[in-house]
């Protein structure tokens, strides 16, 4: 079965590219796998604006796309997407496909339903509806955001798959005793992902007499907000509490991931974030929001919290409260990693060629 697969490529920071790195190298084992990358070393902050580099960038990126179909002649395209105008741009990949005789498997990452489908003119979402509706199968990243999508197309046309991880790349920190929590963050800096909203909660955290040292870590919404929330950081007097190195990759990031045993993301949308996942891979107990997916994989009470989006005092409350209680913390943290191994790539590809193996026989996923 030969599949050519549509996401952002080497160099690009976002939770897509993050399954994406975990995906591929797994799925090549089953499949003749062509990548056709929509993007390349390219802070997702400059992608999904109208501009004229952005256009000619489209252009090239299409070119690539009809060229890399020519030759592979695949029998699926698997297409990952988001919203805003990525999902536009993202639309003539489908429409491409299907015109060239394939079958096409749109995989959604969006974390705002109202950008994708509720807020667009009339005439934009007649046109959503009609596109979703060509592709043969529709996977969301989590049964939350399959009910939403059944507003816009029938549910036999949707899976929900929520994200995987490869758990055996994270070694098991929960095992280790904790001597003062440390925690972390990491996505985009900026109001979508609570950044700004976890920076007050530090604020209170002093104020109460606590200290909680944290990382926010993470490449900037937009221009001008990671200097923003520096400078957020040092009013507050946090600078020996909290600090924001910006986008960390590599080595750093393990090393990370290695020195935490908290990892809160107060996000206000969601699909299914891949940071919690590799933190509850980690062995970190997880402060979050009941937003998109979150909720399956993050149970109140049980290997985290769930706060309310924008509320600043009760992220406080639970942050104090995992801070002065280490040896919960570490509990949550093993329950985080035990939750997460249901999520393991193998078993995720196993389902994803079910999902191939019926469209390619059938055209249509039936169970």
């Amino acid at each position: 079965m030969r599949i050519l697969m549509v996401g952002p490529g080497i160099g690009v920071v976002g939770g897509i590219n993050a399954l994406v790195d975990v995906l591929v190298p797994a799925l090549e084992k089953k499949v003749s796998l062509s990548y056709c990358y929509t993007v390349k070393n390219r802070h997702l902050k400059k992608s999904g604006r109208l501009s004229v580099q952005n256009l000619l960038l489209a252009i090239s990126q299409y070119t690539r796309f009809l060229l890399m179909f020519l030759k592979t002649r695949p029998h699926i395209v698997h297409i990952h997407t988001s919203q805003g105008l990525a999902w536009l741009k993202d639309t003539f990949y489908i429409l491409l496909s299907k015109l060239l005789g394939a079958k096409v498997v749109l995989h959604i990452h969006a974390a705002d339903f109202n950008d994708l489908y509720d807020q667009k003119n009339r005439a934009l979402q007649q046109y959503t509806r009609w596109v979703m509706g060509l592709s043969d199968m529709v996977i969301s990243v989590s049964e939350t955001w399959k009910q939403r999508l059944q507003g816009i197309i029938p549910g036999d046309k949707i899976c929900a798959l929520p994200n995987c991880i490869n758990v055996k790349a994270f070694p098991d920190y929960a095992t280790e005793e904790i001597h003062q929590v440390q925690a972390m963050f990491i996505g985009s800096i900026g109001l979508r992902k609570g950044a700004f909203d976890l920076i007050e909660a530090l604020g209170r955290l002093k104020l109460a007499g606590h200290v909680l040292p944290t990382c926010i870590a993470g490449y900037e919404e937009s221009e001008g907000l990671l200097e923003k929330a520096r400078a957020r950081v040092q009013e507050l007097g946090l600078n020996e509490m909290c600090r924001l190195p910006g986008t960390v990759q590599g080595q750093e990031k393990k090393e990370l991931f290695a020195q935490s045993h908290l990892f809160i993301l107060p996000s206000y949308n969601e699909g299914l974030p891949m940071a919690i996942l590799e933190g509850m891979a980690a062995g970190m107990a997880i402060v979050s929001t009941p937003v998109g997916g979150i909720p399956e994989v993050v149970h109140d009470g049980y290997n985290g919290f769930l706060v309310p989006p924008g509320d600043v005092r009760a992220l406080a409350e639970k942050l104090i409260f995992l801070a002065t209680n280490p040896h919960l913390c570490r509990l949550m943290g093993t329950r985080s990693r035990e939750i997460v191994e249901t999520l393991d790539v193998t078993p995720y590809v196993e389902r994803l060629m079910a999902v191939y193996r019926t469209l390619h026989v059938n055209g249509r996923l039936t169970a």
